[in-house]
């Protein structure tokens, strides 16, 4: 089946209309926002590694409650509704519906981002890493979310499931260090978003991007996992009977 810009921007039309009449969209798309304007105040005599926590802190949260809940809850909320399995079982190709699905969360995902970047203090980065570091994670944290909306039955469930992704993937890196625990810290230097801050850091430290492929590497490896993962639990709820 040949990918049909039609049908394609259909599903995202639909999509717009649902979430503008949703004020949680809009919440979650806001949240990671005021916290970086509230990071943002919180002192200007800080040091490099200091800037770089301000500013992950924000974007972190944007990927994983503007990327991955937004999208799972709407999902679900679809399933709520009995409407996504007429749309599994429509004329739509799976690359057409999984791409309509995730196109509006991750614009939202990147106006939040984008400003949160803005309210936050800069370290002396390299912007185009920054950027593919971001889309790397912007499009795991999608297919997370893809995942948790066809596991959960109601909005509610959605949240309830999508909760272990915000405290290992957003949570972890941040507090991991402070509880001494070396086993912990080395499950936690392996996820996708600790090499983000790794990468950040790096970069704040006057590091290139050739100190930083390993850690892209790593990087890459998750985002292609989480896209294989997507895949085939939307192929087993299509055809679920």
């Amino acid at each position: 089946m040949t990918f049909s810009m039609k049908r394609f921007q259909a599903i995202i039309q639909k999509e717009w209309k649902d979430s503008i009449r949703n004020p949680q969209v809009l919440t979650m798309t806001a949240f990671p926002i005021v916290f970086a304007f509230l990071f943002a105040r919180m002192g200007t005599d800080r040091t490099a590694s200091e800037n770089v926590l301000m500013l992950s802190f924000p974007i972190l949260m944007a990927l994983s409650m503007t990327g991955a809940f937004v999208l799972a809850m709407m999902i679900a909320e679809e399933k709520e509704k009995h409407t996504l399995r007429a749309l599994m079982l429509s004329p739509a190709s799976t690359l057409e519906i999984l791409l309509g699905k995730s196109f509006l969360t991750g614009v939202l995902t990147v106006i939040a981002i984008v400003f949160s970047i803005m309210a936050s203090e800069l370290p002396n980065v390299n912007l185009t890493v920054l950027a593919l570091f971001i889309l790397i994670n912007l499009i795991m944290f999608l297919a997370f979310g893809l995942i948790i909306g066809l596991l959960s039955r109601t909005v509610q469930e959605s949240s309830i499931i999508g909760l272990p992704v915000l405290l290992i993937f957003v949570m972890a890196p941040m507090f991991a260090p402070m509880l001494n625990n070396e086993m912990l810290v080395q499950v936690v230097s392996i996820l996708p978003t600790q090499k983000f801050m790794d990468m950040l850091n790096g970069m704040a430290l006057g590091q290139g991007l050739g100190e930083s492929m390993g850690d892209l590497i790593i990087s890459i490896v998750w985002m292609i996992a989480s896209i294989a993962a997507a895949a085939l639990m939307y192929s087993r709820r299509r055809f679920d009977k």
